[in-house]
């Protein structure tokens, strides 16, 4: 894939994943959703990439477009580098100052021996083989990469890392995984009521709100056990919510959700509608349902 442009590639690798996971004709419209690109600006590279029979298409309502085999053989030895200056690599579950500057994937098509040579800039003294490490999600192609170092040249600075997972985050909406029930309490609630509202419910906290469904705070089973241990039985809710409370808004991306949750330190986060309103909460085990084995990605 030496030839092709960076948008060219980007556009391929996604064809080639969603074709993969569905092995289905796939539309323009879902390798725009999952790059953040213009349809129409996919449309016209896959033009030139069937020009140079890396994809074939049907047209018609149930048309769309497949991967050729020469374009699995030019994807054998991908070279992915979109804004990677701004990637880390982290080291059992914590983040180092080594940066990433290129990222080879070797031998992608066999799912057994898959490896990943990196360029990257930093100490390299302070890794070694056998270190497990994680990078991403990587710009664009939203790909999160986590394995073990199985080699390393501080000379070249250059990593070999042996995969052991290789997730790739899709492009949904955070209110299409959040809870459609919302569990809320008033502020004039009592502690004792709150718990038994958490405790019936199934849930580890809730919203405080008021009576135009603006949110006030947050009040979780911690916050509960607080009180209590201070044997302030007959405490209100206002009393002991939280109220730097962080929101997110119903049309922002899984990603920025995940995001806010490792920037934050939470597992919650309320989701608000245009005006401002909490319409529901989206938690750590709300993406997980959704999206298999991001478990680390969500709490390093």
């Amino acid at each position: 894939m030496q030839n092709l442009s960076s948008t060219q590639r980007e556009i391929l690798l996604a064809l080639i994943d969603i074709y993969n996971k569905n092995k289905r004709m796939v539309k323009s419209k879902e390798i725009a959703d999952m790059i953040g690109k213009d349809e129409g600006t996919v449309r016209n590279v896959i033009l030139s990439l069937k020009v140079l029979g890396l994809i074939e298409s049907k047209p018609g309502p149930s048309g769309g477009y497949v991967p050729t085999l020469k374009a699995y053989e030019a994807i054998k030895n991908p070279v992915i580098t979109p804004l990677l200056s701004q990637l880390t690599l982290y080291k059992d579950g914590m983040e180092t100052d080594i940066r990433i500057n290129n990222i080879e994937i070797l031998d992608i098509t066999n799912p057994n021996g898959n490896k990943v040579l990196l360029k990257v800039s930093g100490d390299l003294r302070k890794i070694k083989v056998g270190d497990t490490v994680k990078i991403g999600p990587i710009p664009y192609t939203r790909l999160v990469i986590e394995g073990v170092i199985i080699h390393t040249d501080d000379e070249r600075k250059e990593l070999v890392i042996d995969v052991t997972r290789m997730v790739s985050i899709p492009k949904v909406q955070v209110k299409n995984i959040m809870g459609k029930r919302l569990v809320a309490l008033k502020p004039e609630n009592t502690l004792r009521d709150a718990s038994q509202i958490l405790y019936k419910e199934g849930i580890r906290g809730a919203p405080v709100l008021d009576n135009e469904g603006k949110n006030l705070g947050i009040l979780t089973t911690a916050d509960i056990i607080k009180a209590f241990f201070e044997q302030r039985y007959d405490a209100k809710v206002s009393d002991y919510m939280k109220t730097n409370v962080i929101s997110i808004s119903e049309d922002d991306d899984v990603l920025t959700a995940i995001k806010k949750m490792l920037i934050y330190n939470v597992g919650r986060l309320l989701v608000l509608n245009k005006d401002q309103r909490v319409i529901g909460i989206v938690t750590r085990t709300d993406i997980l349902k959704t999206i298999a084995g991001l478990e680390e990605i969500i709490t390093l």
